[in-house]
């Protein structure tokens, strides 16, 4: 898994993107600084916030996506709709320029190494969560909220959505949430992965029950 130093020698002019929170991020890398030299953020839907945010961040480089030796998408925990979208426009990408090179990062690992006191936690639904924990930072596991209540201080990244009620006997913490800066932060830690096929972020591979078609009939008669 190279890092984004790493990333830099190989492909010079690199394109992240974020749609994890409710700001969509695009960042744009020219050369082998770690700071990116355009970043874009706008608020809102990723279906409008996504294409805006990309058009604003190459304009002000004056590049196009056919200048771009390689992009990279954070492939969660997050948003799922937000994801795909960022997931799907990679595809198309790469479908227009096969040479195109792509990769995935996630959420929770960059809040880690960043505050590595905390335990990193983001919404998985269901009463569970996304976690991080301290000392393994590149390891995201999911916990029941049951889990959270003895675990070492709680943290959120800022502006992802929650619909599942965290400990009472927990103070959680917000943490500023900006995946260019992060990255930027740690450029060499190994945040990233190849991505040829991007999909969102999954625990484990979905998996799917037989169904055998039959005609339904009143039950019979007692």
């Amino acid at each position: 898994m190279p890092s984004l130093r790493q990333l830099l020698v190989l492909h010079p002019v690199l394109l992240a993107l974020d749609t994890c929170s409710t700001h969509v991020e695009a960042a744009l890398w020219l050369g082998l600084s770690p700071e990116p030299a355009h970043l874009a953020t706008v608020e809102g839907e990723a279906s409008a916030a996504l294409p805006a945010a990309i058009s604003r961040v190459l304009a002000a480089a004056g590049r196009r996506v056919r200048d771009l030796d390689a992009a990279v998408f954070c492939a969660g925990p997050g948003s799922v709709l937000g994801i795909r979208l960022a997931a799907a426009s990679l595809r198309a990408w790469r479908a227009a320029r096969p040479e195109l090179a792509l990769y995935s990062y996630l959420s929770l690992p960059p809040l880690a190494v960043a505050h590595p006191a905390f335990t990193i936690v983001t919404d998985a639904r269901r009463d569970t969560w996304h976690a991080v924990q301290p000392g393994d930072a590149h390891t995201v596991t999911r916990l029941a909220t049951t889990e959270l209540t003895h675990r070492p201080p709680l943290a959120t990244p800022a502006h992802f959505r929650r619909w599942s009620v965290l400990p009472a006997s927990q103070v959680v913490t917000e943490l500023p949430w900006s995946a260019a800066a992060l990255l930027a932060a740690a450029p060499d830690e190994n945040f990233f992965a190849p991505a040829p096929e991007p999909e969102a972020f999954q625990h484990e591979a979905p998996s799917y029950a037989a169904w055998t078609p039959h005609i339904h009939r009143a039950p019979a008669a007692p």
